[in-house]
Order: structure tokens, then sequence, then C-alpha cells
């Protein structure tokens, strides 16, 4: 997880959005989708530390870490 989000469960920036949301595609068993948005990540969920490729993909995006 992110030190630089704060950590809030279930906050979503982007409610109107949220069932196209990697938690969402994990509860719905949407492999294959979640593989796409996670081929080269550039962001991660403050929520869950999911990460992705796709700012929209994410309930509180926030950049990776570039180490």
């Amino acid at each position: 997880m992110s030190d630089r989000l704060p950590k809030v469960d279930n906050l979503c920036t982007n409610p109107a959005n949220h069932k196209a949301h990697m938690c969402e595609l994990r509860l719905a068993g949407r492999t294959e989708q979640l593989k796409k948005y996670q081929e080269n990540p550039k962001f991660v969920c403050g929520n869950c530390g999911t990460t992705a490729n796709d700012i929209g993909a994410l309930c509180a995006p926030g950049p990776m870490d570039e180490k």
C-alpha cells in the first residue's frame, strides 16, 4: 500500500465508474480484464494496494513509486 495516500476503507473517488474498478472486476471473476489492466502498472490504489495501468481502474489512485 502506498504511504502517500490516506488509508480509508471503501473510499472511491469515482463512484459513477466503480463497477469498472479493479476491486469489482476481481469480485466478478473477470481475470482476463484484470490482466489487461495490470500489464504495465503506473498507479496504485490507496485502499487495497492493487496496481493498474489506468488511473480510472482504481478507487483511490495514486502514482506508484519509481524504484
